[in-house]
């Protein structure tokens, strides 16, 4: 505020009218022409008239308010590039980097391939048929034995078929 040409005027008036009340010599004519109100009137519409540099200032303002904003902008962007350029060299040491190492897999593999479990299998499974039969006539069979046994006839020639193959052995 102290920079504005209207409030120097005002304190150089102000100065001069209070030297002057000092003095006591205050008139209200045209006596002392470097007192004249009429002079200090034209020279504060000069002032008033003179060209002021708010408006220069306000656009200097918004001028500033666009930069901060684009600048703003721009460092976003930047970040984001960043990340990008970031992402790239991780990318390359990803693509860089060894890998697992698959050689023991892959003979390991051609090892479980060269015993030939898919033949081994389909054998196993055509011997599984013959093994359900007889699984069905087991109980069949111990069914008949047991029919078998219950007969006295037949126990008793059994018991004298072992004493005899018994004896023969001693």
């Amino acid at each position: 505020m102290e920079s504005n040409p209207l409030y120097r005027l005002y304190l150089q008036l102000k100065d001069r009218v209070d030297v002057l009340s000092m003095q006591g010599t205050v008139t209200n004519g045209s006596s002392n022409p470097s007192m004249d109100v009429s002079d200090l009137l034209l020279r504060i519409r000069n002032l008033e008239n003179r060209p002021t540099m708010e408006k220069d200032l306000k656009e200097l303002t918004v001028a500033v308010a666009n930069l901060k904003a684009e600048n703003s902008e721009m460092k976003a962007k930047l970040d984001v590039l960043n990340k990008f350029e970031n992402i790239e060299g991780r990318l390359y040491n990803l693509e860089v980097e060894p890998k697992v190492v698959i050689e023991p897999l892959v003979t390991r593999l051609n090892a479980l391939e060269a015993n030939d479990y898919e033949k081994r299998l389909t054998a196993l499974e055509s011997r599984f048929s013959s093994v359900e039969q007889f699984n069905n006539q087991i109980p069949d069979l111990t069914y008949r034995i047991g029919e078998m046994e219950k007969r006295p006839d037949l126990s008793q020639r059994l018991n004298a078929l072992e004493s005899i193959v018994s004896s023969s052995k001693n």
